[in-house]
């Protein structure tokens, strides 16, 4: 008889850890993303996270998401979106989205050739082109009208269409050899995908004079 007590004392036993090793959580919850894993806005624009959902196969549906990494909208860049979700046992699921914030004139990035065309006489020279980090639909150059250290900003009406109007806008730079305050303003038209044209004064104590900036891309 007590040989019988042990042996279902044995039985029940192993009954326990067996369904207890069944039980044990080991699996962590799936994190699913709304909306698409890669995406791009443009610059100065606005995003709306569309989220994620998480489903555990021991707790179901898990409704407390963590969200890290936020998007800067006015800063271009490469972002990393992750969501995480822990089910009860302490095991945690991930996902990651990428958002990606460009400035859609970053196609004019690049090498120019330059005519700068001024008062009946012609310079030729080279400059480099940067889109904006922080202002869609503008770009930088080094050297306007060829003068060291004249950087100015452009602004591509329609950065991806062309013929498309170019503006400079009104700006004071202090450039040149000797330095002195230039302000600068115009207007052109980009009538491919690698040239444009600025129409431009530039005043100097108190003179002004007529230019033409042409850029073709190298």
């Amino acid at each position: 008889m007590k040989r019988m007590k042990n042996l279902l004392a044995i039985v029940i036993i192993g009954s326990v850890l067996f369904v207890s090793c069944n039980d044990e959580d080991d699996k962590a919850p799936v994190v699913r993303l709304i909306g698409a894993a890669d995406t791009t806005i443009i610059l100065n624009s606005t995003w709306t996270d569309p989220g994620a959902i998480a489903e555990d196969d021991k707790d179901g549906v898990i409704t407390n998401i963590q969200v890290s990494g936020p998007v800067n909208v006015d800063l271009v860049g490469v972002y990393k979106i992750t969501y995480s979700a822990t089910d009860a046992a302490g095991n945690t699921g991930t996902k990651t989205r990428t958002v990606r914030v460009r400035n859609t004139a970053d196609g004019w990035a690049g090498n120019y050739s330059v005519i700068d065309e001024v008062e009946g006489d012609q310079y030729t020279y080279s400059d480099i082109i940067t889109f904006s980090q922080t202002e869609n639909r503008h770009v930088w150059v080094t050297k306007f009208a060829y003068y060291t250290n004249g950087a100015v900003k452009f602004k591509f009406e329609d950065p991806e269409t062309v013929p498309t109007d170019v503006i400079l806008p009104q700006q004071e730079v202090n450039c040149g050899s000797p330095a002195a305050v230039r302000t600068f303003s115009g207007s052109g038209k980009a009538s491919t995908n690698n040239s444009f044209y600025i129409d431009y004064i530039e005043s100097t104590y108190g003179t002004s004079v007529t230019g033409k900036e042409t850029y073709t891309k190298q």
